[in-house]
């Protein structure tokens, strides 16, 4: 597996996270992404398929992930949930 140093994304819909690894997939060893949910929800680790990474997360400074930590929690994540709900719903009438 090869490793990488955590590296600040924000997803499509605004959350923040940190890339923690590349890895394989068990069952076809396609190549998967690592990485952890940093803000604003609780924290989790996922994995997704590399083939999504790129089209869902934008790198972006570590300056920006300090000053998203000082802001609204509740703001933020009300945010992130209407977005979410926005996106698939657009999603779903294609």
């Amino acid at each position: 597996m090869l490793t990488a140093v955590p590296t600040y994304f924000r997803h499509t819909d605004g959350g923040i996270y940190a890339l923690t690894c590349f890895g394989k997939h068990t069952e076809d060893a396609s190549n998967v992404v690592v990485y952890r949910h940093v803000w604003p929800f609780e924290p989790d680790t996922w994995v997704r398929p590399a083939s999504e990474w790129l089209s869902r997360f934008k790198h972006i400074p570590e300056a920006e992930v300090i000053k998203a930590l000082k802001g609204d929690r509740e703001a933020a994540q009300a945010a992130i949930t209407a977005a979410k709900a926005k996106r698939r719903a657009a999603a779903a009438s294609q």
